[in-house]
């Protein structure tokens, strides 16, 4: 991976962090956003959790042998699956307690 994708990819996973930990800190959901999210604060960790994956993956071609970086990346694509799942349970009601 060149420069001109990990620059992009690191700025990025810097703004999902930061829209994370707004939602989890004051529960605050991007404009867009709010008419599908039932629950903040996990939606604030799903966008941690991708914020994690996109810096991981960035770092891993950069940095990584070509060995080990195939399964640093196949780490990556897991933790973007669980942010995934985190994103999708985010948009469904709370379950009745």
């Amino acid at each position: 991976m060149s420069w001109n994708l990990a620059i992009p990819s690191a700025v990025l996973a810097a703004l999902l962090v930061a829209g994370g930990v707004a939602a989890l800190r004051t529960g605050w959901v991007m404009p867009w956003q709010r008419r599908w999210v039932h629950r903040p604060r996990l939606f604030g960790w799903a966008m941690v959790t991708v914020a994690g994956s996109a810096a991981f993956q960035a770092s891993t071609a950069l940095i990584a042998p070509r060995g080990i970086g195939a399964v640093a990346q196949g780490a990556a694509l897991g933790l973007l699956l669980a942010g995934m799942i985190l994103l999708t349970l985010s948009q469904r009601p709370a379950p009745a307690a």
